[in-house]
């Protein structure tokens, strides 16, 4: 029996990679090397979608999750693209492989190796507010409300406040991925969370000053209750030894109050399942100056990517 080996990236491009040119964000992607490409923020501030230009350089296939809109008072002219009133519009899946089928409820594609496997990818982006390391820090973000990590139960609002955020979200793509998973099929699932991970906010890693306190989050909880693994921490299971922040890469230009540093967390992730499929290697891509383990001198994007690489077993 031989071993396929395939590599998953999940990118939060900003805004349609709009801080510097398109070129930066295709080399980002084409020097990972990359076989599943799970793109957020694929809109540019013109709100048109990057996904075509970005496949076309690479080669590779793609669905976009986007909405084709012309009205005036959303700064669309003409046929372009604007975000829904859900970040579910502002992404891609790319695929160096065929795609041969789509997901029931329209958020994962199946692709075809050239083993002739097949394996499903997920993307998503979950609402970037209100944003509980922010509510914890007492930053003013969008609609927010303080939490004191000193209240007896701060760690209660804190998880109420991600359900809000994003339980309905999750629970869609949930949905659709376990509709998937009796098929026996590998299954990826990237995506930018906005949400922390109850493996990474732990009693020791606050302890350790890494977080104000433990929280549970229930993001997280949810997807490995749905049967998958964060790939991350399958590889890297000391969440204080290897933190593994992936926000922000470098300065945030948008941060909503410059007197507080942007708390730094590990809000992108690749998640897996399948009998057999094994985490080879875990990366993340950034600045040079971020410790990313691998890195760009002028790196386009407010998120550092997340490169994950399988071994899948080839029947």
């Amino acid at each position: 029996m031989t071993n396929t080996t395939l590599r998953v990236l999940s990118y939060n491009i900003y805004w349609g990679g709009h801080r510097q040119p398109l070129e930066r964000t295709i080399e980002v992607i084409g020097e990972s090397g990359a076989d599943l490409v799970g793109i957020q923020e694929n809109v540019n501030r013109e709100y048109e979608d990057q996904t075509p230009e970005i496949a076309k350089a690479l080669g590779f296939s793609y669905v976009r999750h986007a909405v084709l809109d012309a009205l005036e008072e959303f700064g669309a002219k003409g046929n372009k693209l604007r975000a829904r009133w859900t970040q579910q519009a502002g992404q891609s899946t790319l695929s160096r492989h065929p795609i041969t089928a789509q997901s029931p409820g329209g958020s994962g594609i199946q692709v075809e190796l050239p083993s002739g496997e097949k394996v499903w990818m997920f993307n998503t982006h979950l609402w970037h507010y209100p944003y509980v390391p922010y509510q914890l820090l007492n930053v003013d973000f969008f609609e927010g409300e303080a939490i004191d990590p000193n209240a007896h139960d701060a760690e209660a609002q804190a998880i109420l406040s991600a359900r809000i955020g994003h339980e309905t979200e999750i629970n869609k793509v949930l949905w659709d991925i376990k509709s998937i998973l009796p098929s026996g099929e590998p299954v990826f699932l990237t995506g930018d969370f906005n949400e922390p991970s109850h493996l990474d906010w732990t009693e020791e890693a606050a302890q350790a000053g890494l977080y104000p306190l433990k929280v549970d989050y229930p993001t997280s909880r949810q997807v490995l209750k749905a049967g998958l693994k964060d790939a991350f921490r399958e590889f890297y299971p000391d969440p204080v030894a290897v933190p593994g922040f992936t926000w922000p890469a470098g300065i945030y230009p948008d941060a909503p109050d410059s007197s507080v540093p942007d708390p730094e967390d590990r809000i992108d992730f690749v998640y897996f399942s399948g009998a057999n499929v094994h985490v080879k290697k875990v990366q993340r891509l950034g600045n040079v100056s971020d410790n990313s383990e691998i890195s760009f001198a002028e790196y386009p994007s407010d998120h550092r990517a997340l490169l994950a690489e399988f071994e899948l077993p080839e029947n």
